[in-house]
């Protein structure tokens, strides 16, 4: 079987389920009230804000990404901001990872795809692509 033909769905892959994962995430920050607890105890000394505004903020910027992601806007932008996300996710809390071993998981999976996604690009089912084919035709 000829996997050529599939390579135009690559990148359409990839930004769904990465944008639905930063969907879910940004749903829970925006629903999830234990959320509130657990952020201090991992990213205590980094707090900046209000841990609730922190989470309401994020959220939200979440759920935009996720929106940009799938529709295939900005697409190497919001790869790069998800694998940052995923890098300090990773990296700041250090010592969860012993307690919370699927959080990290998910973590290290969304910073491949995102990854994957930033050297791929947004691929021809994307607004990217088509922003890109009106631009080369003026």
């Amino acid at each position: 079987m000829d996997g050529l033909r599939y390579q135009a769905y690559e990148s359409l892959i990839l930004r769904i389920g990465l944008g639905f994962t930063l969907l879910f995430w940004g749903y829970e920050k925006l629903t999830v009230s234990k959320l509130a607890e657990a952020y201090p105890m991992g990213y205590g000394p980094f707090m900046i804000m209000d841990v609730n505004l922190f989470l309401t903020l994020m959220g939200i910027f979440q759920i935009i990404l996720a929106v940009m992601m799938i529709v295939g806007l900005f697409t190497r932008l919001t790869a790069a901001v998800l694998f940052l996300m995923a890098l300090v996710t990773i990296l700041v809390p250090g010592a969860i990872i012993l307690r919370d071993i699927p959080h990290f998981a998910y973590a290290f999976a969304a910073a491949g795809g995102a990854l994957a996604l930033l050297i791929k690009g947004g691929g021809p089912h994307s607004i990217d692509e088509g922003l890109t084919r009106a631009m080369r035709g003026r």
